[in-house]
C-alpha cells in the first residue's frame, strides 16, 4: 500500500476512535496525518469511499480471528467450537468498545457509512455463527428449531445488552439512573455468563436430565 494512503487510514483510525465516524471531517484529517487534499482526492475519492476502506482495515483483522478460532478444529464437538468463536467475539468487543460504541452512535446518528458496514454484517461473522449453530444442531447438542431463531435468542441473550449500553453511552440516551444496572450487562464476564445460561437451556432435554443426575 502507497505510504501516504496507509498514512491516511492509520490516522482516521486513530481519529474515529476517539471520536466516531460522524466527527471525522476530511480537512481535519488531513491535518493530522500532514496530508494535503489533493493525495486525499488522489487515493480515495471522498469521504465516503474514505470511511467505508477503513471500516473494513478495522474490521477485516477481527473477522479473521474469528474465523482462525471457528476453523481451529481442536475443540471437542461442534457446541464446544461455537462457544469459543462466541467468547471470542466477547473478548475482541471489549477490546474494540470504544471503536463499536461508536460504530452503533453513528449509525443511529445518521452516517451513512456506519449503516452501510452494519447492514453488510448479517454475511459475515453472524453467518459464521449460524453455521455452527446448525453444526451443533446436527449433532444433537442444540434443541432442534430454526437456527436463525437459536442465533436469534443467543445473541439477544448475549450481545444485544452490549449494544444498546454502548449507544446509550454515545447518544447520550440513557438516563443517569440507570448507571448500576449497566455493571451487569455492558462487561465481557456478565456477557460470559449469559452465554453459559442460554447454552444450557438450549441443550436437548436428555442431556439436561443428564446433568441434573
Amino acid at each position: 500500500m502507497h505510504p501516504t494512503r496507509q498514512k491516511l487510514l492509520d490516522t482516521g483510525l486513530a481519529l474515529a476512535a476517539d471520536k466516531g465516524l460522524r466527527g471525522l471531517t476530511v480537512r481535519e484529517l488531513a491535518t493530522a496525518a500532514g496530508v494535503n487534499l489533493g493525495s486525499f482526492v488522489y487515493h480515495f475519492g471522498n469521504r465516503d469511499a474514505f470511511i467505508d476502506e477503513l471500516v473494513e482495515l478495522w474490521y477485516s483483522p477481527l473477522y479473521d480471528e474469528l474465523k482462525a478460532v471457528a476453523a481451529k478444529g481442536s475443540y471437542p464437538s461442534a457446541i464446544a467450537t461455537f462457544e469459543a468463536t462466541v467468547e471470542a467475539l466477547i473478548g475482541l468487543v471489549a477490546r474494540q468498545r470504544g471503536f463499536i460504541n461508536h460504530l452503533f452512535g453513528d449509525a443511529l446518528a445518521g452516517e451513512s457509512a456506519a449503516q452501510r458496514f452494519l447492514l453488510s454484517l448479517p454475511r459475515r461473522h453472524p453467518l459464521l455463527l449460524l453455521e455452527q449453530v446448525q453444526k451443533a444442531q446436527a449433532e444433537g447438542s442444540l434443541v432442534p428449531g430454526h437456527p436463525i431463531q437459536l442465533m436469534i435468542f443467543i445473541m439477544g441473550s448475549v450481545g444485544l445488552p452490549l449494544v444498546i449500553a454502548g449507544s446509550g453511552r454515545q447518544l447520550d440516551w440513557l438516563p443517569p439512573e440507570t448507571a448500576p444496572f449497566l455493571s451487569q450487562i455492558d462487561n465481557p464476564e456478565a456477557a460470559r455468563q449469559r452465554l453459559t445460561w442460554a447454552l444450557r437451556g438450549l441443550r436437548p432435554t436428555d442431556m439436561q436430565e443428564g446433568e441434573a443426575v
